[in-house]
């Protein structure tokens, strides 16, 4: 892995988050006769700074028809203390088209670290950087994503479509699930109303001062049942109570929406058909219970199946 390290990287960290520069960097015309493929892609980078004292890049992609997606190329970990004065240390290579790959690097200056993208098309590298990119460690933020201002880039070929991510899943840009920060959104389908509106978490916590319990369960999983009528009972008991069931790695279809109406649940249950949620939650076994504070914030998790009695000493709430 590539390291930067301790908590370095310059006093206009926060105009990077303000300016909204759009530079045209590179027509690319000379590399390729244009076509009907040819694509314009908004890029920046995305830096997640740790209070561990580490970096993490990634670079955001946004196409005008796809949308916005983030995207981490291997070996994106930067440690300041560790990186030579004035060289510029790069990511792996990343492919976002056919004959395209880009990568993520750094350069230390004093306290501060320069940001930049570098971009093969058909063999030919170049870097590309903005002046505003730029960051000083001590002042940046811990623990969250902080953004550069975009740059556009002409491709002669179109982007690989997978690169997006598919309609539901974990909302763009989320960001890591740790204990005392805000919950990570997802954005699911309804069970029972697959073909329908997705719902987001912060849809449903908007406004509500309340405790929320997300369940992740499967209908083959053991003890299922019994959890899921415990939280029921909870949540029809104490109005200050939402509970989310998350239907997760079903293996027959129907199965979680039989499973439902069988056992009477009445609890809001979604649907991660593609176990993105349920891998970046962290995810060990099923059933698993996530506990999320009043103020939207991840306070812990219960593994396991769990009797009424131990969710409610768990959650602070007597019987």
């Amino acid at each position: 892995m590539i390291r930067l390290g301790p908590r370095v990287i310059a006093t206009t960290a926060f105009a990077i988050l303000s300016v909204v520069a759009v530079a045209i960097v590179a027509a690319w015309t000379s590399l390729g006769p244009a076509h009907a493929q040819e694509s314009s892609l908004q890029m920046r980078i995305a830096v997640w700074i740790s209070d561990e004292g580490f970096a993490e890049l990634c670079v955001e992609l946004r196409d005008a028809v796809a949308g916005r997606t983030q995207q981490c190329p291997e070996r994106r970990r930067l440690t300041f203390e560790r990186a030579p004065e004035g060289r510029w240390l790069r990511s792996a290579d990343l492919p976002i088209a056919p004959e395209v790959s880009i990568y993520a690097r750094a350069q230390r200056r004093g306290g501060a670290i320069n940001l930049g993208l570098g971009v093969t098309i058909e063999g030919v590298t170049r870097g590309l950087r903005d002046s505003a990119w730029r960051l000083d460690w001590q002042s940046a933020p811990p623990n969250q994503w902080i953004t550069t201002s975009e740059l556009l880039l002409q491709l002669p070929v179109a982007p690989h479509p997978e690169l997006w991510p598919p309609r539901s899943g974990m909302v763009p840009g989320a960001h890591r699930l740790e204990v005392d920060k805000p919950a990570p959104d997802f954005l699911l389908p309804l069970l029972g109303d697959m073909d329908e509106s997705l719902v987001s978490m912060s849809s449903l916590l908007e406004g509500a001062d309340q405790l929320t319990l997300i369940v992740f369960w499967a209908s083959w999983a053991p003890f299922v049942e019994e959890t899921l009528s415990a939280l029921a009972e909870f949540a029809e008991r104490e109005d200050d109570v939402l509970v989310i069931g998350v239907n997760v790695y079903e293996v027959e279809a129907d199965a979680a929406e039989d499973f439902v109406q069988r056992t009477g649940s009445n609890l809001p249950h979604l649907v991660d058909a593609s176990g993105a949620v349920a891998q970046h939650y962290r995810v060990d076994g099923l059933p698993e219970l996530y506990v999320i504070d009043s103020d939207g914030v991840y306070a812990g998790v219960i593994r396991g199946a769990a009797p009424l009695a131990q969710i409610l000493s768990v959650v602070g709430v007597a019987e």
